[in-house]
Protein backbone atom coordinates (compact mmCIF):
# COMPACT_ATOMS: atom_id res chain seq x y z
CA UNK A 1 0.00 0.00 0.00
CA UNK A 2 3.29 2.32 -0.56
CA UNK A 3 2.19 4.67 -3.86
CA UNK A 4 5.50 5.26 -4.72
CA UNK A 5 7.32 2.00 -4.46
CA UNK A 6 3.93 0.83 -6.91
CA UNK A 7 4.45 3.48 -9.77
CA UNK A 8 8.42 2.30 -9.40
CA UNK A 9 7.62 -1.09 -10.41
CA UNK A 10 5.76 0.33 -13.58
CA UNK A 11 7.39 1.18 -17.00
CA UNK A 12 7.22 4.66 -18.16
CA UNK A 13 4.14 3.50 -20.49
CA UNK A 14 2.95 1.06 -17.98
CA UNK A 15 -1.05 1.10 -16.63
CA UNK A 16 -3.27 -0.82 -14.28
CA UNK A 17 -6.99 -1.21 -15.58
CA UNK A 18 -9.25 -2.07 -12.61
CA UNK A 19 -11.54 -4.63 -15.17
CA UNK A 20 -14.45 -4.43 -12.58
CA UNK A 21 -14.99 -0.62 -12.98
CA UNK A 22 -12.89 0.47 -16.32
CA UNK A 23 -10.56 2.78 -14.91
CA UNK A 24 -7.12 3.21 -16.00
CA UNK A 25 -4.35 4.68 -14.67
CA UNK A 26 -1.08 5.62 -16.10
CA UNK A 27 2.11 7.53 -14.84
CA UNK A 28 2.03 9.78 -11.39
CA UNK A 29 -2.06 8.90 -11.59
CA UNK A 30 -1.16 4.92 -10.59
CA UNK A 31 -1.24 6.40 -7.13
CA UNK A 32 -4.77 7.19 -6.87
CA UNK A 33 -6.05 3.21 -6.59
CA UNK A 34 -3.28 2.98 -3.82
CA UNK A 35 -3.87 5.89 -1.69
CA UNK A 36 -7.75 5.37 -2.70
CA UNK A 37 -7.73 1.66 -1.01
CA UNK A 38 -5.19 2.22 1.67
CA UNK A 39 -7.98 5.37 3.06
CA UNK A 40 -10.99 2.95 2.23
CA UNK A 41 -9.54 -0.31 3.57
CA UNK A 42 -6.61 0.71 5.89
CA UNK A 43 -5.72 -3.37 6.90
CA UNK A 44 -6.04 -4.64 3.20
CA UNK A 45 -4.01 -7.43 2.31
CA UNK A 46 -4.02 -9.88 -0.40
CA UNK A 47 -3.33 -13.23 -0.09
CA UNK A 48 -1.67 -14.66 -2.96
CA UNK A 49 -2.95 -18.63 -4.20
CA UNK A 50 -1.27 -18.98 -6.99
CA UNK A 51 1.62 -17.46 -9.21
CA UNK A 52 1.65 -18.66 -13.09
CA UNK A 53 4.22 -17.47 -15.49
CA UNK A 54 3.03 -18.10 -18.83
CA UNK A 55 5.88 -16.82 -20.81
CA UNK A 56 9.49 -14.76 -19.63
CA UNK A 57 6.59 -11.57 -20.31
CA UNK A 58 3.01 -12.53 -18.62
CA UNK A 59 2.62 -13.64 -14.99
CA UNK A 60 -0.79 -14.01 -13.49
CA UNK A 61 -1.57 -14.14 -9.91
CA UNK A 62 -4.84 -16.29 -8.39
CA UNK A 63 -5.45 -14.17 -4.94
CA UNK A 64 -8.12 -12.90 -2.27
CA UNK A 65 -8.22 -9.35 -1.52
CA UNK A 66 -8.92 -8.94 1.93
CA UNK A 67 -9.20 -6.57 4.93
CA UNK A 68 -11.86 -4.06 6.79
CA UNK A 69 -14.35 -1.36 5.04
CA UNK A 70 -13.09 1.64 7.06
CA UNK A 71 -13.30 4.53 4.89
CA UNK A 72 -15.85 6.08 2.02
CA UNK A 73 -15.89 3.46 -1.11
CA UNK A 74 -16.41 5.51 -4.55
CA UNK A 75 -18.98 2.79 -6.63
CA UNK A 76 -20.69 2.99 -9.95
CA UNK A 77 -24.08 3.38 -7.98
CA UNK A 78 -22.49 6.55 -5.46
CA UNK A 79 -20.78 6.38 -2.20
CA UNK A 80 -20.93 3.41 -0.03
CA UNK A 81 -20.04 4.62 3.88
CA UNK A 82 -18.08 2.84 6.28
CA UNK A 83 -19.89 -0.34 7.21
CA UNK A 84 -16.66 -1.85 9.68
CA UNK A 85 -17.39 -5.30 7.83
CA UNK A 86 -14.38 -7.53 6.60
CA UNK A 87 -14.44 -8.67 2.65
CA UNK A 88 -12.81 -11.42 1.28
CA UNK A 89 -12.68 -11.36 -2.60
CA UNK A 90 -11.66 -13.59 -4.75
CA UNK A 91 -9.38 -11.89 -7.83
CA UNK A 92 -6.57 -12.38 -10.87
CA UNK A 93 -4.65 -10.06 -11.66
CA UNK A 94 -2.67 -10.11 -15.07
CA UNK A 95 0.52 -8.98 -15.36
CA UNK A 96 3.04 -8.49 -18.38
CA UNK A 97 6.13 -7.44 -17.90
CA UNK A 98 9.32 -6.30 -19.60
CA UNK A 99 12.88 -5.53 -18.78
CA UNK A 100 11.59 -5.63 -14.78
CA UNK A 101 9.49 -3.26 -15.15
CA UNK A 102 5.42 -3.56 -15.62
CA UNK A 103 4.00 -2.58 -18.74
CA UNK A 104 0.18 -3.45 -17.79
CA UNK A 105 -1.38 -5.01 -14.73
CA UNK A 106 -5.42 -6.07 -15.59
CA UNK A 107 -6.98 -6.83 -12.34
CA UNK A 108 -9.81 -9.05 -12.42
CA UNK A 109 -11.64 -8.41 -8.97
CA UNK A 110 -14.94 -9.48 -8.13
CA UNK A 111 -16.72 -6.17 -7.45
CA UNK A 112 -20.08 -7.87 -6.94
CA UNK A 113 -19.25 -10.47 -4.13
CA UNK A 114 -17.19 -7.34 -2.86
CA UNK A 115 -20.17 -5.26 -2.56
CA UNK A 116 -22.53 -7.97 -1.20
CA UNK A 117 -19.88 -8.55 1.24
CA UNK A 118 -19.86 -5.07 2.62
CA UNK A 119 -23.86 -4.90 2.80
CA UNK A 120 -24.19 -2.18 -0.32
Amino acid sequence: MNPDKFISLFADDGYFLDMASGQKWTGAELRQPVEGLASTFPDMHRELLHVYSTSEEVVVVELRLQGTHEGDFHTPAGVLSATGKKFDVPCCDVFHVRDDKVRSFHCYNMRSIWLDQLGA
